[in-house]
């Protein structure tokens, strides 16, 4: 299903099309990983306190988290390093847990880091294409589900491809390179945000042209990599802000959902 210009609405029905580019960007990433040498490796991203291959090795423990929470049915991470944080907030287990995954890490060679990205990706891959989207799992909150709840399946697979396009794409800023904007990596991510808003539609997503004006519903949000930055954790809530046009209380809304903290 779409809306009349053509954007994909992402739901149960229409998932499959997020799945279909999971492998494609873990193939990217992969590539892109194989090429560095150590000084490029070490350089510093956004997250203050992850160089590039510190994203690279969390993204790896978001496949291996999932795979054994989901999949497996294991204890989650976050209840575990609760033991060790009581009284801590979400977002301070959640750093914890990233934070000591990281750390641990740094041990392994970019080599087998690169294979252990390739396999975890295929697994995902495959798990994710096994589950029937609408079975229940873990709340989604950028869904509008509560903790405590039940989201389909389909919004965990929506979520995860952001998650890794995101941090692709701040692997790559770090590089010089720019967020990942080619297609399809851009149009499925902006399809997802879209779809999150509730207002599915922009006149200006389906064209490859560089200069045409991504939108969404009343907001506009620039050029092709200007989108990709902003959807991508290229710039805080304030930059955010100040980039995009549309109505001011849209505009504050839909930044803090996309500005990087």
């Amino acid at each position: 299903m779409s809306d009349d210009d053509g954007v994909p609405i992402i739901d149960d029905a229409t998932i499959s099309t997020v799945l279909d580019v999971y492998l494609p960007e873990r193939a990217r990433l992969i590539e892109l990983l194989a090429g560095l040498d150590d000084e490029q490796w070490a350089l510093p991203t956004e997250c203050p306190a992850y160089s590039v291959k510190g994203i690279a090795s969390h993204i790896l423990g978001d496949d291996l988290s999932l795979l054994s929470r989901q999949r497996d049915g294991a204890v989650q991470g976050l209840v575990l390093i609760a033991e060790r944080m009581p009284g801590a907030d979400f977002r301070s287990l959640l750093d914890g847990f990233n934070d000591q995954w990281v750390e641990a890490t740094r041990f392994l060679s970019p080599a087998l880091l690169l294979q252990l990205l390739d396999l975890a990706g295929q697994w995902t891959y495959r798990y994710y294409c096994d589950v029937d989207p609408n079975t229940p799992g873990e709340p989604v909150p950028m869904f509008g589900v509560p903790f405590g709840s039940a989201s389909p399946f389909w919004h965990a697979i929506a979520r995860e491809y952001l998650e890794r396009w995101a941090h692709h794409s701040q692997i790559r800023r770090a590089l010089g390179l720019g967020s990942l904007t080619d297609a399809p990596f851009l149009e499925t991510g902006h399809a997802i945000i879209a779809s999150v808003a509730g207002v599915p539609t922009s006149d200006g997503a389906p064209s490859t042209d560089p200069d045409s004006i991504w939108t969404i519903g009343d907001l506009a949000l620039g050029s092709r990599a200007r989108t990709a930055d902003i959807l991508t954790l290229g710039h805080t809530a304030d930059e955010v802000v100040s980039l995009i046009d549309g109505p001011t209380a849209l505009r504050h809304e839909f930044a803090a959902r996309v500005g990087r903290r």
